[in-house]
């Protein structure tokens, strides 16, 4: 029995030494690439393809619905 429970504790202590080497070695050979700020982009009003009356249209519906 206790030669039983002694073979498994030495697996798990080998597993644990392996993934401890393994994310040893990932973090070596591939390390992360710091995160590149994103650049905002400038939007035109009118690239969207609202005009300003559709905009108001639309801006008047709302409130009157609201309104209700």
């Amino acid at each position: 029995m206790f030669a039983g429970m002694g073979i498994v504790f030495l697996f798990l202590v080998m597993l644990i030494g392996a993934v401890k080497l393994m994310a040893y070695c990932v973090a070596t050979f591939f390390p992360e690439e710091p995160p590149v700020a994103a650049t905002p982009v400038p939007v035109a009003a009118a690239s969207n393809g609202v005009t300003p009356a559709v905009t108001a249209a639309i801006t008047a519906a709302v409130h009157q619905h609201r309104a209700k």
